[in-house]
């Protein structure tokens, strides 16, 4: 007959307690790590989806402005209507009552923009830009306490339109 020591007698009602301690914690913790898991992933997510259709709407800018023989931009309204086609699911995540803004810039390098769809004069060796900026406030898909209900993403694409 083996003799157990004193060391494990004295252990032996501890077995398996790291493992319920473990399942009660992942129990507790396990949703919420989740959630906020989920949450960051579907924001940078929008992110990424806005930062694209910021990209759209300049280059559609671009392209327009060359289409027209350097002489012309488009609309603000046109490029709003590129960066929203750009972006469509975008658009089923908004927070009520607000919309994707989309706003405008020019200017050359090495400056700062400035607002609107008139063509910069730049010095020689200088070149164009136009900035397209989408700011959009996107609803939370998790509604928990401590996470907030929406947020307020702004991308900025700038694109040098070649001359």
């Amino acid at each position: 007959m083996k003799r157990s020591s004193a060391r494990t007698r004295k252990h032996r009602g501890e077995r398996g307690s790291s493992l319920v301690e473990t399942a009660l914690l992942l129990g507790t913790l396990g949703p919420v790590l989740l959630l906020g898991t989920t949450e960051s992933a579907f924001m940078v997510y929008q992110g990424i989806e806005l930062s694209n259709a910021a990209a759209a709407g300049a280059s559609y800018a671009v392209q327009f402005y060359m289409a027209n023989s350097n002489t012309a931009l488009p609309t603000q309204a046109q490029v709003a209507a590129a960066v929203q086609n750009d972006a469509p699911e975008l658009q089923n995540m908004l927070k009520a009552g607000t919309q994707l803004s989309v706003t405008m810039a020019t200017g050359c390098t090495g400056s700062a923009p400035v607002a609107g769809n008139s063509i910069p004069s730049c010095l020689a060796g200088v070149q164009p830009y136009v900035q397209i900026t989408a700011q959009a406030t996107v609803r939370s898909i998790v509604n928990a306490p401590g996470l907030p209900p929406s947020l307020t993403l702004t991308r900025t694409a700038t694109m040098v339109m070649v001359n």
